[in-house]
């Protein structure tokens, strides 16, 4: 008989919409965390997200899970979101300091990518990886160990990309006075933020033959943060309050100015099984890696005639169904 649980590894930048994916997770019983992987290329500083990540499995008391601390840097770029953007990631909107577990554990010693070969080793299972940052951890993990295991990668999910829709590293950057970095974001209206932090390592995973599942901005943008989530949770358990405080901070003082998708939580609920009706379609894909001071198209996703193998683009999603599913999981009891 075939295991119903789920065994799953996530990689992320421990952003705002990660924490909701991980606590989304951690409530979900069709799902086991085998392990985290966090990345500094992303909306947090790589000690900050690790300290994060670390919390949320003590807070849970899944003190079996291991926490990898894995790249500072992409692999090639510099590119990077506004350390006051960051600033604000690092301690969840202010909330990490409320967070006091009663069990603690140790960070795995291994790197993110020794972790993810070394698991793809000894595993008898095949394990999903659920990505929502850069690719940056995994693609180091295909250059140190060409003869890894991917046969063991049942598929990634990654929210990364914006196949027919705009970009989003733009808009962000122009959203606030304090975030403008300069030409290289503030005409890319192309790329998406977890392409464009570390291109390169997108190319590599795209380029690999492991089944991959792209959550895009394409269906991101259907689903976008609103007040109307923070009613929705009514569990008082740690986790649930973690979320409700999540939504009430990003629509209220952290609010960006400009529509802002659920992101993460959109793909984490896809890879979990949990969302029936969406379409999709398969395409070749890849990713653009010159950077230019003007018209900057660095990072952009876009089709190509042939490749290692086609990936699954979801564009079409029902906000509906996706805010009452969210719901009904995190008021469950941790599992």
């Amino acid at each position: 008989m075939k295991n119903s649980i789920k065994k799953v590894i996530i990689d992320s930048d421990i952003g705002w919409d990660d924490v909701l994916s991980i606590c989304y997770l951690l409530k979900n019983p069709s799902i086991q965390i085998v392990g985290i992987m966090v990345t500094g290329c992303g909306e947090t500083n790589l000690r900050w997200g690790s300290i994060i990540a670390k919390t949320l499995m003590e807070l849970a008391e899944k003190t079996e899970v291991k926490v990898c601390i894995g790249a500072k840097n992409p692999i090639k770029f510099e590119h990077k979101f506004p350390q006051s953007f960051k600033d604000d990631m690092n301690d969840i909107m202010g909330l990490l300091g409320s967070l006091n577990p009663k069990k603690t554990i140790e960070f795995d010693k291994r790197k993110a990518w020794e972790f993810l070969y070394d698991t793809l080793e000894e595993s008898s299972e095949k394990v999903t990886i659920l990505s929502l940052g850069g690719f940056t951890n995994i693609a180091k993990m295909l250059e140190k160990y060409p003869k890894a295991k991917i046969e063991n990668i049942e598929q990634i999910y990654a929210m990364a990309g914006a196949v027919f829709v705009d970009g989003n590293v733009a808009l962000l950057n122009n959203a606030q006075k304090q975030w403008n970095q300069g030409d290289i974001y503030s005409t890319n209206y192309s790329a998406e933020w977890n392409i464009f932090i570390d291109p390169l390592a997108a190319k590599k995973v795209f380029a690999s033959t492991i089944p991959l599942t792209l959550i895009p901005l394409d269906a991101c943008n259907y689903v976008v943060l609103n007040a109307d989530y923070i009613d929705t949770i009514t569990a008082t358990d740690p986790i649930a309050i973690i979320v409700r405080n999540i939504f009430l901070k990003k629509t209220g003082d952290y609010d960006e100015g400009i529509p802002v998708p659920i992101f993460d939580p959109l793909a984490t609920m896809i890879m979990a099984g949990d969302l029936k009706n969406y379409q999709f379609h398969k395409e070749y894909l890849d990713v653009n890696i010159e950077d230019t001071k003007i018209n900057n198209h660095c990072g952009k996703t876009y089709i190509v005639p042939k490749g290692s193998r086609k990936i699954k683009i979801v564009q079409g999603v029902s906000q509906l169904e996706f805010s009452k599913q969210f719901a009904k999981i995190i008021n469950k009891g941790l599992v």
